[in-house]
């Protein structure tokens, strides 16, 4: 496993028992080749003519490039904090190519963009679950549905990036909670079996619910570092499919593991796509729901 990482030299390695760590994908990080999809759809990168690529010119900057800024902004200021701060972000990337000539091209685009990105794992798809835990991943990140779902399978919170538009999504850190998710219980499964949601969906919730709480809590923990005001760290609750009593109960959810949300929004079934464009999430945290039974909002 050791073969297939690369350390950056020129990050500080951060205490993997401490910090954050969030696995991105390389899909994610960069435009690989050919044209990025739209969010929520597969990331199927075409390769590029062979006569046309250059080991040494970094790759196009990809969706995730706004919320590398923004976890780049929040580090910056817990340690303005406290110079001996522990708790931090630590993003890895995470690729499946593991060609020298690709590894090389993805550890210079970084370093050519100057992101504090701590680790690079080049890793084939049978050792992607091992990778995960090797490295202490808290949460996965992706553009791609499917990647988002190998993860939750395999045990491990994941969530979507979601595709930034406008200027000043670096300002602030912004991860949106599925009060759909959170606010679950017996008495919301019936519920969603009458919006048409199927036995091993509502199975999937239930486990994703319970893998969200490591997570949860040290984001709340990071979050208390900060004042109400002016945080580079603003978390959010919006439940689109379940009624008000179920996102009260996802509040209380996660008070009792450690985060007051910033802000919260209860849909009761209307559209989500105009909150989403309000909240610019960078991490859209809601195992699927966005796209659950054809969902009218789009991201």
């Amino acid at each position: 496993m050791n073969a297939n990482i690369v350390l950056n030299p020129g990050v500080k390695q951060k205490d993997p028992s401490r910090a954050v760590v969030i696995a991105v994908s390389s899909h994610a990080m960069f435009e690989l080749g050919g044209e990025q999809k739209p969010h929520l759809e597969k990331v199927k990168q075409e390769p590029e003519p062979r006569s046309t690529i250059k080991d040494n010119e970094p790759f196009r900057e990809g969706i995730a490039f706004p919320f590398i800024k923004a976890v780049q902004k929040v580090n910056k200021k817990l340690l303005e904090k406290n110079a001996n701060e522990m708790l931090l972000f630590d993003v890895i990337l995470l690729s499946n190519d593991v060609s020298p000539a690709s590894r090389s091209r993805v550890v210079n685009s970084v370093l050519h963009y100057d992101l504090e990105i701590g680790r690079f794992c080049f890793c084939s798809d049978e050792d992607f679950a091992a990778s995960l835990q090797y490295n202490h991943v808290k949460l996965f990140l992706s553009t791609d549905t499917d990647e988002v779902g190998k993860a939750l399978k395999e045990g491990f919170p994941a969530a979507l990036l979601y595709q930034q538009h406008g200027q000043g999504t670096a300002d602030t850190l912004r991860v949106l909670f599925s009060g759909d998710v959170l606010g679950f219980s017996d008495d919301m499964a019936h519920v969603l079996r009458k919006q048409g949601f199927s036995e091993p969906q509502l199975q999937s919730i239930s486990t994703a619910k319970g893998a969200m709480k490591e997570f949860v809590t040290v984001i709340g923990e990071m979050r208390r570092r900060f004042g109400r005001e002016g945080s580079p760290l603003c978390t959010c609750l919006v439940a689109v499919w379940t009624p008000r009593d179920a996102c009260a109960g996802a509040l209380k959810t996660l008070r009792g593991w450690g985060l007051e949300v910033d802000e919260a929004f209860c849909l009761a079934g209307a559209p989500q796509s105009p909150i989403l464009a309000q909240i610019q999430p960078h991490i859209l945290y809601d195992h699927g729901l966005h796209n659950a039974r054809d969902v009218p909002a789009q991201c």
